[in-house]
C-alpha cells in the first residue's frame, strides 16, 4: 500500500527528499519547544499571560517582516548559505529562553528568534520549486506537508516528557536537532544551491517586495487569505471553543490527534488526484470543505460535532497545504523564486497570527454562533472568489511562462 502511494513520487530528484527532511527535523525542533513556552514563561518565570501573548504575536510579525528580504537574498545568492545561517542561528537562540527572565528580556528573544527562523521555510520552499518540475510541484508539496505533520508528532512526544522533567533538557535537545540541518545541507545538498545569480537590476530590498508589486500574486493573496488563516483559528480558537462548550482538555487532544493523522493519511493521495486540475483549480474545494467545517461548529458545539469538523477540516487542509504554495510558484518567475516564497510566508505569518484576536473579539462581541457563521461566510467567498479567477490566475502563470522561456537568464534577472 505504502509503495502504491508513493509510486506518483519516483524519478524525483533525491536532493528534494533531503530538503524535505531538513523541513521535517526545523518545523520538529521549533514546535517541541514553542509548545511548551507559554508554560514555561507563565509558570516557571512567573511572566505575565497576556505578556507572553504578545511576545509570540511579535515573533509572528518579526518572521513575517523578515521573510520577504531573506527570499530576495536567496535568490541573489543562493539557498543554501540562508539555510545554514538560519538553522544555525535558531539553534543558538532558541535555547536562550532558559536565560529569559524579565518582560524585556523575553521580547528580544522573541524579536531575534523570528529573524533567525524567518529564511528557512521560504527559502527551502523555494528550493523545493527549483528541483521539482512544474507539473509534479503540487504532489511534492504534499509529501513535504506528510512529512511535517509526521515532525511535528514525532518531536511534541518526547517533547513534552522532557519538558516534564528539566526545561534546559528540552532547549538543548532542540539546539542539537536545529544543527543536524546544516551537516544534512553541506554533505547531501551542496550541489543544489539553487539559481542565485541574480544580481544584476534592482537591489535586495526593492527585489523582496517584488511579489508585492504583482498585481496577480496580491489578487491570489487577497482571495486565499481565509485559508492559512483557518490554521489559527483550528489550532488556537477552537481549542479555546470547545473549552468555553464543556469539552475536556483530554478531548480536545484527541480532536486534534486526528486531524493529524488524516492530513499524513490524505495528503499524498488527495493531491496525486487533483494535480492535474492544477493548483488554482483546486482550491476552491478547499474553501467549501473548510466552510462545512465551521458550520459544524456553529450547530454542534460538543465531541461528536468537533471530530465531524475536523475529518471535513483535514480534508480542506490536505488540499490547501500543497495548492497554495504551487500556487505561489506557478506566480513566480524564476529569478524571483524566492522573493515570492517569502512574500507569501509574510502573508501565512500574519493570517495566523490575526486568527486568535479575531476569534476571540468576535466570541466576546457576538459569541461563537456568529462568529462561525461569519467565517462560514468568508470562506465561501473566498471559494467564490477563486473558482471565477482561478481559470484567469491559471493562464497567466502560463502566458508568463511561455514568455519568459524566449528570455535570457540574464534577461529574466533583470
Amino acid at each position: 500500500m505504502i509503495g502504491r502511494l508513493l509510486a506518483p513520487y519516483r524519478g524525483l530528484d533525491k536532493r528534494v527528499l533531503w530538503v524535505m527532511l531538513c523541513n521535517l527535523l526545523f518545523l520538529g525542533a521549533r514546535l517541541a519547544v514553542l509548545t511548551f513556552l507559554s508554560i514555561y514563561f507563565v509558570r516557571n518565570q512567573g511572566l505575565p499571560a497576556a505578556i507572553v501573548g504578545v511576545a509570540f504575536l511579535v515573533e509572528n510579525i518579526a518572521r513575517a517582516l523578515a521573510a520577504p528580504i531573506a527570499g530576495s537574498i536567496s535568490d541573489r545568492v543562493g539557498r543554501l548559505p540562508l539555510l545554514v545561517a538560519s538553522a544555525l542561528g535558531a539553534a543558538i537562540l532558541v535555547p536562550g529562553f532558559l536565560v529569559v527572565r524579565d518582560p524585556s528580556a523575553l521580547f528580544v528573544w522573541s524579536v531575534a528568534v523570528g529573524i533567525a527562523q524567518a529564511p528557512f521555510f521560504p527559502v527551502s520552499t523555494a528550493l523545493l520549486v527549483d528541483l521539482v518540475p512544474a507539473e509534479r510541484r503540487q504532489r511534492a508539496f504534499a509529501l513535504n506537508y506528510t512529512g511535517l505533520s509526521l515532525g511535528y508528532t514525532v518531536a511534541i512526544i518526547p517533547a513534552g516528557f522532557l519538558a516534564e522533567r528539566d526545561f534546559v533538557s528540552l532547549g538543548l535537545a532542540s539546539g542539537a536537532t536545529y544543527l543536524l540541518i546544516p551537516i544534512i545541507i553541506l554533505t547531501a545538498l551542496r550541489d543544489a544551491a539553487g539559481p542565485g545569480g541574480a544580481s544584476e537590476g534592482a537591489g535586495v530590498l526593492t527585489r523582496a517586495v517584488v511579489a508585492f508589486r504583482d498585481r496577480a500574486f496580491v489578487g491570489f493573496a487577497l482571495l486565499a487569505l481565509a485559508l492559512p488563516l483557518s490554521l489559527g483559528i483550528i489550532s488556537l480558537a477552537m481549542p479555546l471553543y470547545a473549552a468555553d462548550s464543556g469539552v475536556t482538555t483530554g478531548d480536545i487532544g484527541l480532536v486534534l490527534a486526528v486531524n493529524g493523522v488524516l492530513v499524513v493519511l490524505l495528503a499524498v493521495p488527495v493531491n496525486a488526484a487533483l494535480e492535474r486540475f492544477g493548483p488554482f483549480r483546486s482550491l476552491p474545494y478547499s474553501a467549501v470543505l473548510i466552510a462545512g467545517a465551521y458550520a459544524i461548529f456553529a450547530v454542534a458545539p460538543n465531541v461528536t460535532g468537533l471530530f465531524a469538523a475536523l475529518i471535513l477540516y483535514s480534508a480542506g487542509e490536505v488540499i490547501f497545504s500543497a495548492a497554495l504554495p504551487a500556487a505561489v510558484a506557478a506566480l513566480a518567475p524564476a529569478h524571483a523564486r524566492g522573493s515570492y516564497q517569502g512574500a507569501w510566508a509574510m502573508v501565512f505569518a500574519l493570517a495566523i497570527g490575526s486568527a486568535l484576536f479575531m476569534a476571540g473579539l468576535g466570541r466576546d462581541l457576538v459569541g461563537w454562533s456568529a462568529t462561525w457563521s461569519g467565517f462560514v461566510a468568508v470562506t465561501l467567498l473566498t471559494g467564490v472568489g477563486l473558482a471565477l479567477f482561478g481559470g484567469r490566475l491559471g493562464r497567466a502563470t502560463a502566458t508568463r511562462a511561455a514568455a519568459a522561456s524566449n528570455l535570457t537568464p540574464t534577461q529574466q534577472a533583470q
